[in-house]
């Protein structure tokens, strides 16, 4: 899946001759497994329930007498296994919210045996997992969403990862509808007003990747890919089809990148990117042949669609395309692994997108996703990339920034220690070998190792079964003509942290060191808690040492003596890549943060990037800025910190205006959205708001008034100063349209009132349904960037808990009771910290993976506090001279 980090456990099916049902992993007793699947659904957009039937082929090898499968709330009618020449009728046991049994008199012998289960279950409607229904421009439409533990909401079945088998779907549908699924339509007939279509039975997939829709779709041809000519269509809503003209423009030169890249041709027969109208906990899902994305994601009217919006879609496109082969042809054997897919899939999006589009510049953006894992990982209570599954938190808790970002961060790491050729070797033997089947990450470290004829394994898996970022200490020696650095490295763990730093990783460190603005890379196995390396091209001792060449090291570096002052001395544009100097800021705010470094020394680096050539380091920058302005700038020093904004970053955001001028580049584009809102705001540049109003009032009248790529900042920034009556006027609109788009920009805005009246008017509009929990609940956390309405969101949810319990989605792929925790993350003091902790306590375990986000929220205020009393004085004294 996309980045998003709020889905739950892969329903599982397993045999047990156990008196009870098995608390999570039905595997572990391998007495049955399934060979094929044959499903037919009967299913109507238009109604709130479904009925099924499936047959399930399986291997019995030892005799049992209860056969436990996965289900959630599903109503089985009638179950019968024909075995040895007998059909027998099955008992069906209670099996708690996700198993039930069926209880034979006799037990089943060794064998192979047949199960046929006719049931009926439910179509979901304020949730998007399991199989559920959503209107669009009044059509009914049906779809499914399995990953993790939601296949059990539409089939009894074996549903762990582990299970790779062929599935054969039949779909009865209103006569008016059609319906898409993994593998094209097989035959298709008509009669009684329904529609039946038999597809192709699918290559061996998990449950897990087994997709369908069911509504009146329209079909936009996208063109053939790859060596095998796959043909792709972009499946849209009816009416829809002028939308999806980007799409259909880039779908195909991503697939062809990635076949390239994997020397494997794309595995299946069919390439559908499917568009969902909404979707709750993931923004898109990588099932075999048909993909599916958030309508805002993959659909835009062309006439008015967004620089930001088609780079997204080209990103959430290659990480989805990439599953195809690293997820879905191999996969994951266990929720242990998720890793496997999700961290490759992303390191392959960053890779893809970078060679086929330089000019983007994500390389950058990149090291900000980088810097954000290492931000979750120095705390205590972060995972391991490869955590123990135990539970259904667990899974739930493993779709998180360690699997994704600091998964990839680790992969491209040793993708640049090892040398790309051979890195790509190892994935292209991985692939082969274990092509349609399941697999643990020590099988694709050995196809590393063994192509690149070193341990690989050894020095990745320190950062797969440990929690923690390092930070590495590096001084500079030189003697009798001889350079060296002394290096040692520790868990990075921030002021306040209860951690303990001695941990030690297998570190492939990369450094870049000169006398001028060039210089010469070494790369070296940090294996010591403490070595010397000897700077072998080093003639004299060098002027500047960078630590991490390229950013590409997932650690972060603590410069002694002059090292820092001696990168950034000079023309530090030159010296550095733009990803390091991204890097450079990211690390320093984090070691100020940590105590290593103060936080004035840190926000200096404002001073010497501020007006940095490159977007992505000017919004590096920015964020440092803005950095302290929460919890660490005395009241009575306001007006110096926006002196400082405005001396740093005034200037530029005046000279690009709110509005685009001719001839320039895309880039230019994207930095003023970034750029001129917040001076505007944070800085309280009074022109700037004052022209952001004006230009709100004229898009009321006509939203063609405002750059597409400018409407959220402009809307956002009047938002910033406006009332309850303009609030008003944006949820009325809000209400009238509906372009995701302009639905997208509007829920911006609200979400960037200052005002407590409007804060709250957002909050009631999510339980009254004028603003849909589907698609807004992100107005629940509003109001937590400044400390007069920061209560605000927990003081609203201790008064309308039960509403927001019944409305919010729960269960299945995305349980929203895991992030309501989130009401308290800006919290930076211990009083505030205890009636979180006191409110939250009794109600987390309620909520699938809601007890690891309290544990993360209350250590993040703890470290807030400790950073606020250690660094409020550094930032003063910064500011004393603004």
């Amino acid at each position: 899946m996309s980045r998003i980090w709020f889905l739950t456990l892969a329903a599982s099916l397993c045999a047990f001759a156990a008196d009870g049902p098995p608390k999570t992993r039905l595997s572990e007793v391998e007495n049955i497994a399934p060979k094929s699947y044959r499903v037919d659904l009967t299913l109507d957009p238009e109604k709130s329930t479904f009925t099924g039937a499936i047959v399930i082929r399986m291997d019995i090898q030892q005799p049992v007498q209860t056969v436990w499968l996965n289900q959630e709330k599903i109503n089985i009618q009638s179950a019968t296994v024909s075995a040895a020449g007998k059909e027998l009728k099955a008992s069906v046991l209670p099996g708690g919210d996700d198993f039930v049994g069926l209880h034979f008199d006799n037990p089943l012998a060794a064998g192979t045996a047949v199960a046929t289960i006719k049931y009926t279950g439910a179509v979901q409607e304020k949730n998007s997992s399991g199989i559920f229904r959503q209107q669009e421009s009044g059509n009914w439409y049906i779809f499914s969403q399995f990953e993790a533990t939601d296949a059990r909401a539409a089939f009894p079945c074996f549903d762990e990862p582990s299970y790779k088998t062929p599935w054969q779907l039949t779909m009865h549908v209103p006569e008016k509808n059609t319906a898409i699924s993994n593998t094209p339509v097989a035959s298709e007939t008509r009669a009684s007003g329904v529609k039946t279509l038999v597809f192709k039975e699918t290559k061996p997939l998990p449950s897990y990747l087994v997709a369908f829709g069911v509504g009146p779709f329209e079909f936009v041809n996208a063109g053939v890919a790859g060596k095998n000519k796959v043909p792709v269509r972009i499946v849209v809503p009816k009416g829809k089809t002028a939308e999806a003209k980007y799409a259909a423009e880039v779908t195909v030169p991503i697939l062809n990148k990635l076949e390239e890249y994997f020397g494997i041709p794309y595995p299946y027969e069919k390439a559908d990117q499917v568009a969902i109208p909404n979707t709750a906990g993931f923004g898109a899902m990588e099932n075999v042949g048909m993909v599916t994305y958030d309508q805002a994601l993959i659909l835009a009217d062309p006439r008015v669609d967004q620089i930001g919006r088609q780079r997204t879609y080209a990103a959430v496109a290659a990480h989805e395309l990439a599953h195809q082969w690293f997820g879905d042809l191999v996969t994951t054997a266990w929720w242990d692994d998720i890793w496997l897919n999700e961290a490759f899939a992303t390191w392959m999006e960053r890779k893809i997108i970078a060679e086929w589009k330089p000019e983007w510049q994500t390389r950058v953006a990149d090291v900000g996703a980088m810097m954000r894992a290492e931000q979750d990982d120095s705390l205590v209570s972060a995972r391991k990339v490869r955590q123990e599954i135990l539970s259904k938190d667990d899974i739930n808790n493993a779709f998180d920034s360690i699997t994704y970002e600091k998964g990839a961060s680790v992969i491209g790491m040793f993708e640049n220690w090892m040398g790309p050729q051979e890195f790509r070797k190892g994935v292209q033997s991985y692939l082969k070998q274990y092509a349609f089947r399941a697999t643990t990450a020590g099988e694709f470290l050995d196809s590393l190792s063994s192509t690149s004829q070193r341990n690989v394994t050894k020095a990745f898996s320190t950062f797969l079964n440990q929690a923690g970022v390092p930070v590495v200490s590096v001084a500079l020696e030189c003697n009798a003509g001889k350079a060296a650095l002394k290096l040692q490295q520790s868990r990075f763990l921030p002021l306040g942290s209860k951690g303990d730093e001695k941990q030690m990783w297998n570190i492939p460190l990369c450094v870049r060191y000169g006398t001028g603005t060039t210089g010469q890379s070494q790369c070296m196995l940090m294996t010591q808690p403490a070595e010397t390396v000897e700077l072998t091209g080093a003639k004299g001792c060098p002027a500047w040492v960078q630590a991490n060449d390229k950013a590409s090291g997932y650690y972060r570096v603590q410069y002694q003596g002059g090292l820092l002052s001696a990168l950034t001395t000079g023309d530090a544009q030159q010296r550095l890549t733009a990803t390091e100097r991204a890097d450079l800021m990211g690390n320093a705010q984090a070691l100020s943060k940590a105590g290593k470094l103060s936080a004035a020394e840190a926000l200096a680096l404002v001073e010497t990037f501020h007006n940095d050539p490159e977007r992505y380091v000017v919004q590096t920058a920015v964020n440092l800025a803005l950095g302290p302005r929460e919890n660490l700038v005395p009241e009575t020093l306001m007006p110096n910190y926006r002196r400082f904004l405005l001396k740093n970053f005034q200037a530029r955001a005046h000279e690009l205006g709110w509005t685009p001028k001719p001839g320039e580049t895309e880039d230019t584009r994207l930095l003023r959205a970034s750029l001129v809102r917040p001076v505007a705001t944070w800085a309280g540049d009074d022109d700037l708001a004052a022209q952001a109003k004006a230009l709100t009032e004229k898009w009321f009248a006509d939203h063609n008034a405002i750059d597409p790529n400018m409407q959220t900042a402009v809307l956002a920034t009047a938002a910033f100063y406006g009332d309850k009556a303009l609030f008003d006027r944006f949820l009325a609109e809000f209400a009238k349209s509906k372009d995701k788009q302009v639905r997208r920009v509007l829920l911006s805005a609200m979400n960037s009132f200052r005002d407590p009246a409007s804060i709250e008017a957002g909050m009631n509009a999510l339980l009254s349904g004028t603003i849909p929990f589907i698609e807004g609940q992100g107005v629940l956390f509003n109001g937590q960037q400044q400390a007069a309405t920061r209560k605000l969101p927990l003081t609203f949810l201790k008064k309308n808990w039960d509403q927001v319990v019944t409305k919010m989605p729960t269960g299945g792929g995305f349980d929203f009771g895991s992030v309501l925790p989130n009401v308290g993350a800006s919290y930076c003091d211990a009083s505030s910290r205890d009636e979180l902790k006191t409110f939250f306590a009794p109600r987390v375990d309620k909520f699938v993976g809601a007890p690891r986000a309290l544990d993360q929220v209350l250590e993040g205020i703890d470290l807030c506090t400790a950073s606020k009393a250690a660094q409020t004085p550094s930032v003063a004294a910064f500011l004393a001279k603004y």
